[in-house]
């Protein structure tokens, strides 16, 4: 990703290391207060999380090297197959781990915790600029 801001690159590639240690820090206490196979579905769903982050930000770099017109098209296919994807490993999940969709959907919700936390970062960072 060609980016004027070495911080902005240095974030987002962080963003999916981030990810992967949060989920698998709830995936341990998950462990350790229920059972493994609970933290393990955390664990999964930060990892899934991780590389649908991966994956969307390698496709808004080469979509952004395309016209507008292909540009559109082919993101909406994309977008598209990303969400049947997910969907699928969400019924996948309900209909063999009913009981565990809820482990799988804190691990894959990582991302917002780990968003948060990059914003008042920079946020922190902006002010000590300003001031």
């Amino acid at each position: 990703m060609a980016s004027s801001d070495p911080l902005e690159e240095k974030i987002l590639r962080r963003i999916p290391q981030e990810i992967l240690v949060f989920s698998g820090i709830l995936a341990i206490a998950a462990i350790l207060a229920f059972d493994a196979l609970t933290g393990i579905f955390i664990f999964a769903g930060g990892g899934v999380s991780a590389l649908s982050f991966i994956w969307l930000r390698q496709s808004l770099v080469k979509f952004l090297s395309f016209s507008k017109k292909k540009a559109i098209k082919s993101a909406i296919a994309l977008y598209g197959l990303r969400l049947v994807l997910i969907l699928a490993v969400f019924f996948i999940i309900i209909f063999f781990f009913s009981t565990k969709i809820i482990a799988f959907v804190a691990g894959f919700s990582t991302i917002i915790g780990v968003f948060l936390v990059e914003a008042v970062a920079v946020l922190s960072r902006l002010k000590k600029w300003k001031n």
